[in-house]
């Protein structure tokens, strides 16, 4: 079987390598939180409410950047270990509203060390500008096609 000069370049893929290394990065968070009884999606939540106070689900959606279907899971499974309280909201029956426990808090405490622990270990391993990168890649949304009429957001050079 031949391959083309082109079709090997794919083994340099970006989308590869990114879902690779956060299958790594979640891997190693998971391990440290486990004793806690938490997964880094179960921390990432807890961290959120604790930061920002009572949340819709889609609000927590957009601000983690899931779907909503995944936060509807990912609050469901931390509400069956009484991390979070869910109820409906005031005005709007259809929309439901998360809080955090005092259980909740007291495991996010408990676990924050750990989890600091990782995030150093982390950033020292890949370095700190590639781990300011990585933050800004994440946070500027330079990965999606740019609208047009978004003239600051990065796009790919041809």
């Amino acid at each position: 079987m031949s391959t083309t000069p082109k079709l090997t370049e794919t083994a340099q893929c970006l989308c590869l390598a990114s879902r690779r290394a956060a299958r790594a990065i979640t891997r190693a968070f998971d391990r440290e939180l486990r004793a806690h009884g938490l997964r880094a999606t179960q921390f990432t939540l807890l961290a959120t409410l604790s930061l920002k106070g009572e949340q819709t689900i889609s609000e927590l959606a957009e601000f983690i950047d899931a779907d909503r279907t995944t936060m509807t899971r990912n609050v469901a499974l931390a509400e069956e270990k009484s991390f979070v309280e869910v109820r409906r909201h005031k005005s709007d029956a259809r929309v439901r509203v998360v809080t955090i426990t005092p259980k909740g808090r007291e495991t996010l405490e408990a676990a924050l060390a750990g989890w600091g622990r990782v995030q150093a270990g982390l950033t020292e391993a890949m370095g700190s500008d590639a781990a300011d990168a990585l933050r800004h890649l994440a946070g500027s949304g330079a990965a999606r096609p740019p609208a047009k009429a978004d003239k600051h957001r990065l796009e790919v050079k041809r």
